[in-house]
C-alpha cells in the first residue's frame, strides 16, 4: 500500500511538472523586425471569454485578439497570427506555466493584482470583472455579509485555488465566519459542480462564470451583498520577460475600451446587459 500510494504521489508530481513545462514562443522584436511572425497562446477555458467550439477558439479574448491583429497590420505592417498551443484546465497550472515560459500569451479571466505582476507582465485591462456570491438553491438568502455565519452555518465555501477569490474567502473568515470550512479547487466547472451537487457549498467567483450558469439554468442562487471591493480587472498575462505587454498597451487604451467594436464584442459574447457593468 505505501509502494502504491508513493508511485501515485510521483505519478501526480511528474504531471504537475510536465503541465507547467516550458514553452517559447517569438518576441515582439522579432515580429516586428520581420514583418510577420507568431504570438503563441495558451488557455483556461472561460465561459464567454476563451473556449473551444465546433473546433474554433470563441469569446471576448479571442475576438480582441482579432482587433489587435488588425491594429499591428494598420500601424507596423506585421502579419500575425496567434496559435493556442495548449488548453491548460488547471488554473494555477495556467499561470506558472506562462511564468515559466519564454514569449507566450495567457488567455483567461486572470485578474492583474500587485502579486502577480512581480512574475508576470500584464496588458492593460481588457475588462472589469464584477464578483458575485452563489450558493445552491436551499440556502437562505442573504443581503449582507454579516449574515453569512447565520445563514450558512451548515455551509461550506468552495473556491478556485490560486485566484484572487480565495483571498478574499479568507479575509470574510476573519471578519464574519471563523469556523468557516474552505475547500479548494481547480477549475470554475468545478466549483459549479459542487454548487449544483445538492450538497450545502456557497463560492464567490467570476461573473462571466454566474452568466455561463444562468444561461445553463443551473440550480444556483445568486446573494445581492456588496463586493465591490472584490471587482477586479481582467488582463492578458505574459511572462516577466516578454516585450509582448508593450505593444498590446498601445492597442488596449481607454479610447478603444469606449469605442463601438469594443462594445459589440463584449454585448456579442456577453449580452448586452453586461455592457453596462463593463468600465
Amino acid at each position: 500500500m505505501k509502494i502504491l500510494s508513493t508511485f501515485l504521489f510521483l505519478l501526480i508530481t511528474v504531471g504537475n511538472v510536465l503541465a507547467q513545462s516550458p514553452i517559447n514562443g517569438q518576441s515582439w522584436a522579432q515580429v516586428k523586425a520581420n514583418k510577420t511572425g507568431n504570438l503563441t497562446c495558451v488557455y483556461y477555458k472561460t465561459p464567454g471569454l476563451v473556449f473551444e467550439q465546433g473546433g474554433k477558439m470563441q469569446g471576448v479574448c479571442v475576438d480582441l485578439m482579432e482587433e489587435f491583429k488588425g491594429f499591428v497590420k494598420d500601424k507596423y505592417a506585421v502579419e500575425l497570427s496567434f496559435s493556442f498551443t495548449k488548453k491548460i484546465d488547471n488554473f494555477s497550472n495556467f499561470i506558472n506555466t506562462v511564468k515559466v515560459s519564454d514569449n507566450i500569451m495567457g488567455v483567461c479571466n486572470t485578474s492583474i493584482t500587485n502579486e502577480r505582476k512581480t512574475f508576470l507582465s500584464f496588458t492593460p485591462p481588457y475588462m472589469n470583472n464584477p464578483s458575485v456570491l452563489l450558493s445552491n438553491n436551499d440556502a437562505e438568502k442573504i443581503s449582507s455579509l454579516d449574515e453569512m455565519s447565520t445563514a450558512f452555518k451548515d455551509y461550506k465555501a468552495v473556491v478556485i485555488k490560486g485566484s484572487t477569490h480565495e483571498k478574499y474567502l479568507n479575509d470574510i473568515k476573519g471578519k464574519y465566519f471563523s469556523n468557516l470550512q474552505i475547500e479548494m479547487v481547480n477549475s470554475g466547472p468545478e466549483v459549479i459542480a459542487k454548487l449544483k451537487s445538492g450538497q450545502n457549498y456557497f463560492t464567490l467567483i467570476d461573473f462571466t462564470e454566474y452568466y455561463d450558469s444562468v444561461k445553463k439554468r443551473l440550480p444556483i442562487t445568486r446573494h445581492l451583498v456588496n463586493l465591490n471591493e472584490l471587482e477586479d480587472q481582467l488582463g492578458f498575462i505574459f511572462p516577466k520577460s516578454s516585450d509582448w505587454a508593450s505593444v498590446w498597451a498601445e492597442f488596449l487604451t481607454p479610447e478603444y475600451k469606449n469605442s463601438v467594436a469594443y462594445k459589440r464584442i463584449i454585448a456579442d459574447n456577453l449580452g448586452t446587459s453586461f455592457v453596462n457593468l463593463i468600465k
